[in-house]
């Protein structure tokens, strides 16, 4: 016999339910209801949760440039579960509406339209290119390092769907923004890699050991220079927002032996040399280079 995945109309307990049965008893409660009583039910449920989350969804934009600055490598942790505290109630809403939902595919749209819509008011008010490209910066960083993550906390496996679904339409609606999901333990390993992150991928390319000259060099620029300048952290935090994409990218190439022998060539070797002869704000600007260019190309 075949079944499929329903709730009770009465006490929304999750049921298998037999198809072609003209009348269900629910398992848990009792109740007996028809198949079309089932689907009435959890449409106007899935409609209640998303209403609730349309009236609350603000306050998931309310302190973005705050929240974002706690994205640095001792505060992240505590800043994200303050975040997850937070908006619990609108993450259970969220999760609610999409277990609600008869036609998950219609929950992940209407959710995932919700985030874009908020999105848009907060860019609407910004003044100027300068004013909107900095808000920008801001909410995709927002989203990669706490939005995304927090619902993939949820359940990663069973909200993938909808972290993909708003990653594509943000790419669509916003210029230069395809950003993309990660749960929150890949962000925190990052943060042990960040600036190497690129050139590990070189070196690895290159079949360079693991602790080779170069990621040595590279990784004691970071802890010993970069990481001492003024928003040191927030600056290479935006490389990683892009750095994994980018890597992945370039690895399903046929050519990305040949690609990263370039990379090095062209901006890894040159930072080398610069580091050895002193040239650390020399260094960043090559480097920067590298990623804009990685950007453009492959962003």
């Amino acid at each position: 016999m075949e079944y499929r995945e329903g709730r009770c109309p009465k006490c929304r307990e999750v049921m298998q339910i037999p198809v072609g049965r003209e009348r269900i008893i629910c398992m848990f409660c009792g109740q007996e209801f028809s198949p079309e009583e089932g689907r009435e039910a959890d449409e106007h449920a899935y409609e209640t949760y998303l209403a609730q989350f349309e009236a609350h969804a603000d306050a998931f934009f309310a302190d973005v440039e705050k929240t974002v600055k706690g994205f640095q490598r001792n505060e992240y942790e505590g800043s994200y579960k303050q975040y997850l505290i937070t908006h619990q109630e609108n993450l259970r809403i969220i999760r609610s509406a999409m277990l609600a939902a008869s036609d998950r595919q219609r929950a992940v749209d209407g959710i995932s339209e919700v985030f874009l819509d908020k999105a848009r008011a907060m860019m609407d008010v910004q003044k100027g290119k300068l004013g909107r490209e900095s808000m920008q910066m801001t909410l995709n960083m927002y989203m990669v390092t706490y939005v995304l993550p927090a619902i993939l906390s949820l359940d990663q496996g069973a909200f993938s769907d909808l972290t993909g679904e708003i990653c594509r339409k943000w790419s669509q609606t916003f210029k230069n923004s395809k950003i993309q999901a990660a749960d929150f333990n890949s962000l925190k390993d990052g943060f042990r890699r960040k600036l190497c992150y690129i050139t590990t991928a070189v070196c690895e390319g290159l079949k360079k050991p693991s602790d080779c000259y170069e990621l040595r060099v590279l990784k004691s620029y970071r802890d010993s220079y970069l990481s001492g300048k003024e928003q040191g952290e927030a600056l290479i935090a935006r490389y990683y927002d892009i750095a994994p994409t980018i890597v992945k990218r370039i690895n399903k190439k046929k050519e990305s032996r040949e690609i990263y022998q370039k990379l090095y060539q062209t901006y890894i070797s040159p930072c080398i040399r610069l580091i050895e002869e002193g040239e650390n704000e020399a260094c960043l600007k090559k480097y920067e280079e590298m990623v804009e260019m990685l950007r453009a190309e492959y962003m």
